[in-house]
C-alpha cells in the first residue's frame, strides 16, 4: 500500500513538472512580435486621450520599463494598468483599451510589431514574457540588464494605495 501511493504521490510530481514545463515552453517573448501597428496606433491614441494629461511615456520607456518590468509578463502590466489608471478613473477604460495601450507601450519601448493583435485574453497574457533583447546572443542583455529571476513587486505609483507592509 505505501509503495503504491508513493508510486501515485511520484507520477502526480512528475507530471505537474512537465506540464509546468510546456507552459513555460509555450510562452512567448516581447521580442517575437506580440502586437501589430494598427493595434499600437490605437494604443497611442488611448494615450493621448486618457494618460497625457498627467505624464508622458518616460515612467515605462526605456531603462525606467527595464527595471520595472523585465522577468513579468503581459498580464502583470495589463494588471497594474487596469488597477491604477487612469488616476481619476482606475479600471475606467474597456479591456481592448487597456490592452491596445500595452502594444503601444511595446512598441515605444522597441519591441517589434508582429501580424497578430495582442490578445485581450488573461491567459494569453500570461504567457506573453516581457523580456530584454538578447544583444548578440551572449547572456546579456540590451540595458545592461542580465538574466536573472525578478520577483513579481508592484510598480510604484503614487496614487495607488499602500498597505503597511509595501512601506517595510
Amino acid at each position: 500500500m505505501r509503495f503504491t501511493l508513493l508510486s501515485i504521490f511520484a507520477v502526480c510530481i512528475a507530471s505537474a513538472t512537465a506540464q509546468a514545463q510546456a507552459t513555460d515552453s509555450t510562452g512567448k517573448s516581447v521580442w517575437q512580435g506580440v502586437y501589430n501597428e494598427s493595434q499600437a496606433a490605437r494604443g497611442d491614441t488611448e494615450h493621448q486621450n486618457n494618460c497625457t494629461s498627467c505624464h508622458g511615456t518616460e515612467k515605462y520607456s526605456g531603462e525606467a520599463f527595464a527595471k520595472a518590468w523585465i522577468g513579468r509578463t503581459a498580464f502583470d502590466l495589463f494588471d497594474q494598468l487596469k488597477t491604477t489608471m487612469p488616476d481619476d478613473n482606475p479600471g475606467g477604460l474597456s479591456v481592448q483599451q487597456y490592452v491596445d495601450v500595452i502594444a503601444y507601450i511595446f512598441k515605444v519601448n522597441g519591441m517589434p510589431a508582429g501580424t497578430d493583435s495582442l490578445s485581450n485574453d488573461p491567459e494569453a497574457l500570461r504567457r506573453i514574457k516581457i523580456d530584454a533583447k538578447p544583444a548578440g546572443g551572449s547572456g546579456q542583455l540590451s540595458l545592461g540588464v542580465t538574466r536573472r529571476p525578478v520577483s513579481v513587486r508592484p510598480m510604484y505609483h503614487p496614487h495607488a494605495a499602500r498597505t503597511p507592509a509595501d512601506t517595510r
